[in-house]
């Protein structure tokens, strides 16, 4: 089977871990490769060695001189629907680096045109896609903690964006673009959507970035099911990862994550390490390779669009929550995506 022809749009920042990811994917054919800055596109000559790889600075000009299957979308979140929908116009896959988008506005318009669309569109969301959680998914849905009565999930790092990036200027950083993985990864593990959030935000006085990097909120999902959720990107003390630690207890035990270790605690307060799955791809390579996987055989990937806008929402929620300073319903968002 032909390899997959595909443009990156982005190769700054993520983009440049994506350059490595596909470079080494057999599955795909790199066709062109598109960033509006210079330096980006110096680098990715540099990955890229020997090969000839068109390179542009526009996506449009790529669009229309390139024969492409799929277009990777890694740019920073507010260009991603203006490209999104110039490579609908095209006609071609999309791959889209998270988050989505900042705009609620964008996000329905995003999900009324995929209804007419038929190529795939898939949000990654590669924290799903590692052995650590593949192990806690396997012990939760072996019954192993029982029924699940609340979730506790940690995050806290102290990170520093580089100055007069896109980050720093961002207005719910901590929540739109880190806490959608933590948020995304518990609608997986529990297989469920919430009902309500109550959420408050603040950005510390010594934070890098103008907007909120501190944050809480507390989800509330049926069968009285409670998720306190705390992150932090200005912390000064112990670290989490980048997963956060998370602890889902239930009516026979609790399974955890404390860095990157996954464990189950009995009743007794007996404590057993998970046994780690072995996995072919893992991360982004898992992400990509679902991605092929969905478009040689025509299957939705597991984060495809309407997968994804769930995930989005609970961000978006939360938002509507710190702004309102109330307790905010999750469906009244869920239904104006409704035709």
């Amino acid at each position: 089977m032909e390899p997959l022809k595909v443009i990156q749009i982005g190769v700054g920042g993520f983009g440049r871990s994506w350059l490595k990811t596909v470079l080494k994917e057999p599955d795909v054919d790199l066709v062109a490769i598109v960033d509006v800055a210079d330096e980006n596109l110096k680098y990715a000559g540099e990955l890229l060695q020997d090969k000839a790889i068109p390179m542009f600075h526009d996506h449009n000009e790529a669009l229309s001189s390139v024969q492409a299957d799929a277009v990777m979308i890694i740019t920073p979140p507010q260009t991603h629907m203006t490209i999104a929908f110039d490579v609908m116009k095209a006609g071609l896959h999309i791959f889209l680096e998270k988050p989505l988008t900042y705009s609620f506005e964008d996000a329905v318009e995003f999900v009324r045109k995929y209804e007419r669309y038929d190529k795939k569109v898939m949000i990654n969301q590669n924290y799903r896609w590692t052995p650590e959680i593949q192990a806690m998914k396997q012990a939760i849905a072996n019954g192993s903690i029982g029924d699940i009565g609340y979730i506790d999930y940690n995050f806290r790092r102290l990170h520093n964006s580089n100055v007069d990036t896109w980050r720093v200027h961002s207005g719910e950083f901590l929540f739109t673009d880190v806490s959608i993985h933590h948020f995304d990864l518990i609608r997986y593990l529990l297989e469920s959507e919430p009902e309500y959030v109550t959420a408050h935000g603040i950005r510390p006085s010594w934070s890098w970035c103008e907007g909120i990097t501190v944050g809480s909120a507390i989800f509330e999902f049926p069968k009285g099911v409670l998720m306190n959720y705390f992150g932090s990107l200005s912390d000064f003390g112990s670290s989490t990862t980048w997963n956060g630690e998370i602890r889902i207890t239930g009516s026979e035990g609790a399974v955890e994550l404390c860095n990157d270790i996954p464990y189950l605690s009995g009743k007794g307060g007996e404590r057993q390490d998970l046994p780690l799955p072995q996995m072919q791809y893992s991360s982004q390579g898992y992400s990509l390779h679902q991605f092929i996987y969905s478009i040689r055989h025509d299957t939705r990937p597991d984060t495809d669009l309407m997968d994804n806008i769930k995930s989005h929402l609970m961000v978006h929620t939360v938002i509507q929550s710190i702004h309102r300073n109330e307790r905010v319903a999750y469906d009244d968002y869920l239904q104006a995506l409704n035709p």
